[in-house]
């Protein structure tokens, strides 16, 4: 297979050029479109395709460099291709931002590249060696050996961390100390103490506190019937939010579903709050919600 590079236009709807700057805000998914090529391309609520043409595509042959999406859609970090800089461009604006002190090297070639919540940090991981990095400041903080940042708070002042069997630990930011323990990992709520996490064989959604060292609510909140999850998410206003997929090969037409769900844990139910299709021709397709 052919690997082309070259700049293609931003397009909108019909194919109309547009700028980076004017995309709004979120992205849904970001992939190669058609084929194994340059540029990422990403693709914003309100079916519009923003083309990133300064980010590095590829680290060795067809290996895939380094891309995140922040959970909410609204800043995507990657490394630029000619100054090797690794960079966070804000949706909203347009506006990129190189991290200080952090350029590619050969040593970034099977790197992975995750942010927080609005962006401020990024975490950096190369194996099972991992640190997290303040954006603005260039500082970086090194993660204890053997764990992995997994999801941070809304406000991205705590962060859960993980190990291979997935028991987790919840840090602060400021001072990066550890706060409490926690017996399986999930997404961390906006008070830096809940965790909500799928049962086993994924069938229901339980949460944990760190304080009560137990569980708010005793029985789990169903997932939909028939929907496979992929990931929860909270937001800023304490509303929890659960991602669902129907893979390509249960649909007809190809392409994988994704739905949101706004889990209510007072009434234990779900209610549809959105969703959108990434077309089986979009290559390494990285959606927004599947990070932490």
């Amino acid at each position: 297979m052919s690997v082309c590079v070259g700049a293609i236009a931003m397009v909108m709807g019909a194919g109309v050029p547009a700028k980076a700057g004017g995309a709004r805000p979120p992205v849904r998914y970001a992939g190669l479109d058609g084929c194994v090529c340059a540029p990422w391309k990403l693709w914003v609520r309100g079916g519009r395709v923003v083309a990133l043409p300064d980010a590095r595509v590829f680290s060795v042959g067809r290996q895939r460099a380094p891309l995140a999406l922040s959970p909410n859609g609204r800043h995507v970090a990657y490394f630029q291709l000619r100054s090797g800089a690794l960079v966070v461009r804000e949706m909203a604006t347009g506006e990129v931002r190189a991290v200080p002190g952090v350029t590619w090297s050969n040593a970034m070639r099977a790197a992975r590249v995750d942010l927080s919540p609005g962006g401020r940090y990024a975490v950096l991981g190369i194996g099972w060696e991992h640190r997290i990095l303040d954006t603005y400041s260039g500082e970086s903080i090194p993660v204890p050996p053997g764990l992995r940042p997994w999801s941070f708070s809304p406000d991205a002042k705590f962060v859960l961390v993980v190990d291979d069997t997935f028991q987790a630990g919840i840090y602060s930011m400021s001072p990066f100390v550890e706060r409490g323990r926690v017996p399986v990992g999930g997404a961390l709520g906006p008070d830096g103490e809940t965790v909500a996490h799928f049962t086993a064989r994924d069938a229901g959604i339980r949460l944990w506190n760190v304080s009560t060292g137990g569980i708010p609510r005793l029985d789990p909140v169903a997932v939909p019937v028939g929907r496979t999850p992929t990931r929860m998410r909270w937001n800023g206003d304490g509303h929890l939010d659960l991602q669902t997929v129907t893979p390509r090969r249960l649909r007809k037409g190809g392409g994988a579903r994704y739905t949101w769900y706004r889990v209510d844990q007072e009434a234990g139910g779900t209610e549809r709050v959105g969703g959108f299709v990434v077309p089986g021709s979009v290559y390494n397709p990285i959606v927004t919600g599947l990070t932490p």
